[in-house]
């Protein structure tokens, strides 16, 4: 099926899980540490409590629609490292938004806090689109000179124009109308709404991408955009909205953290979830239902990181490892994969590191 996930692409996965555990409790081991340990405590600190199952969530919803924003632009044949920026800037207008106490009901200012947030991040994700297709500026250098823009720019703000007060370095507190509803609450953690949009977006970038004509132009660019123009499709354009898109998608990562998690926007409000969408999109084959288990998994691993140290006395560092590795398992494999597609009467090979699959995946 066109949108189901490649039964061989999910087997390759969870090898590379199995690979990057596997290597991770083997440095434990040498090093004179518990492996056994450190797998209970991996387990204990992700889902062991009730408490630590809601953190787990928590910090899966910016890694979901990070990760979705990187695999969509990874479709198009572009690699988006500025999520981080665009999940800033994202942030900031729906801190900005709901700091306004505009007074009007609860339905309508959540929405247009998250559409803010939305509409922020594209325009972030679309300045590098545009640079690429007009200018042929690398979307790499790009996406990475505005991740520094947004978070110094954001820094200034919020102990400048924005800030809230003489002593609080962060902007006002969004208005009670402006937060996400509660979906489920274990004291201190509280997990909003927001795990269910993030879930719907996945689905539904499903269904644009191998549903739709513009899905299919958006993957027959990643595939070969001179085959594409060939075709008819407007390369230009395609790769500007892809990239506006994906910006649309870790801006509304942004707005999610302030109107269901923090309530405030403050300097070095993210922990890296833009970065970490990168290692995601990866694991998850850049495919968007595949983008889900990924970013569980990561969102627990975040979690349990803490309590390796706590009960298992492995640094917290093990869990970043883990996770190299796991890339690096997944990229070994892309690198020596290789797919055909064939558009119109042409037919191009392609090989990209990390990716593969056919325009029917």
């Amino acid at each position: 099926m066109i949108a189901a996930l490649n039964v061989r692409g999910v087997l390759h996965s969870v090898q590379a899980i199995a690979i990057a555990v596997g290597l991770g409790l083997g440095i434990v081991l040498l090093s004179g540490g518990d492996p056994l340990a450190v797998l209970s405590a991996l387990f204990y600190g992700a889902v062991g409590t009730r408490s630590n199952l809601a953190s787990t969530l928590v910090k899966s919803v910016p890694l979901l629609l990070t990760g979705l924003s990187v695999a969509l632009a990874f479709r198009a044949g572009l690699f988006n490292i500025g999520g981080e920026g665009q999940l800033y800037a994202g942030g900031l207008a729906a801190a900005w938004l709901g700091g306004l106490q505009l007074g009007i009901p609860a339905p309508l200012y959540i929405l247009l806090a998250l559409v803010g947030a939305a509409v922020a991040g594209g325009i972030w994700g679309a300045i590098p689109g545009w640079l690429k297709a007009r200018r042929g500026v690398h979307e790499v250098i790009n996406t990475i000179m505005m991740n520094h823009i947004a978070i110094q720019t954001s820094s200034y703000l919020v102990g400048g124009p924005l800030r809230d007060g003489e002593y609080a370095i962060r902007t006002k507190e969004i208005a009670s109308e402006a937060a996400l509803p509660l979906l489920w609450s274990v004291p201190p953690i509280e997990v909003s709404w927001g795990i269910v949009l993030a879930l719907v977006l996945c689905v539904l970038t499903t269904q644009i991408l191998f549903r739709t004509a513009t899905g299919y132009e958006i993957r027959a660019v990643g595939k070969g955009a001179a085959a594409a123009t060939a075709s008819g499709i407007a390369t230009g354009r395609t790769l500007v909205m892809s990239m506006g898109l994906a910006g649309g998608l870790a801006g509304l990562a942004g707005g999610l953290e302030i109107c269901g998690l923090h309530h405030t926007f403050y300097a070095q409000f993210s922990p890296g979830y833009g970065f970490d969408g990168i290692a995601v999109a990866l694991l998850a084959r850049n495919h968007p239902l595949g983008v889900i288990p990924a970013a569980l998994l990561f969102g627990a691993l975040r979690t349990a990181d803490r309590w390796l140290q706590l009960s298992a006395g492995v640094a917290r560092d093990l869990v970043i490892i883990i996770q190299a590795l796991a890339i690096l398992a997944v990229g070994t494999r892309g690198i020596r994969g290789s797919s055909f597609v064939k558009i119109g009467y042409r037919e191009v090979k392609t090989r990209v590191p990390g990716i593969a699959y056919s325009i029917a995946d």
